[in-house]
């Protein structure tokens, strides 16, 4: 072998190592933007909770939207924004990790099954939320709110995981 072809040999593996690296970083890159586009999200939510208090009930507390609710037009509003939110973070729950995706379910089925506002305006723009029309299947969720039918809502078959952390011995 002539020493151009070492080199041609030592520069391919550079090469290879760099497109290596290039791929994990990229990974780590697009992880972390999820991440904190989903806490971007949710502080945005969280914030305008701390504005409009009087909304919390509509989506923690199960309080139904009567029709002459001064409030409806605003959690109308507000349930379009949460169940945006849930879509956004459940279609990119791969790029969480495992720990984080049983999470966000959790708060996902715990804060839908508990919200009319979401179940009514899930009722009408299904089409909308692929990702959680997917949830609800895979956890056999009945809506209570928005169907000509009410049933109890139940996570039905859907199991949230208990995730155990260990923190590492320093």
């Amino acid at each position: 072998m002539k020493p151009s072809d070492y080199l041609a040999v030592a520069a391919l593996a550079a090469s290879l190592l760099s497109a290596i690296y290039t791929y994990r970083l990229s990974r780590q890159s697009h992880h972390v933007s999820t991440y904190y586009g989903a806490i971007g999200l949710f502080r945005e939510l969280d914030k305008t909770f701390v504005e409009y208090p009087e909304m919390r009930p509509y989506f923690y507390e199960g309080k139904p939207v009567a029709v002459d609710d001064p409030n409806r037009q605003r959690v109308k509003a507000m349930a379009e924004m949460v169940l945006d939110a849930f879509e956004w973070i459940w279609l990119r729950r791969r790029s969480l990790n495992a720990e984080g995706e049983w999470g966000w379910r959790a708060y996902i089925i715990d804060t839908f099954s508990s919200s009319p506002a979401l179940q009514q305006h899930y009722a009408r723009s299904d089409s909308w939320y692929p990702g959680i029309t997917r949830l609800i299947a895979d956890c056999s969720i009945e809506l209570k709110y928005g169907t000509t039918h009410p049933n109890d809502v139940s996570a039905g078959s859907c199991q949230v995981q208990e995730v155990s952390l260990v923190r590492a011995k320093e």
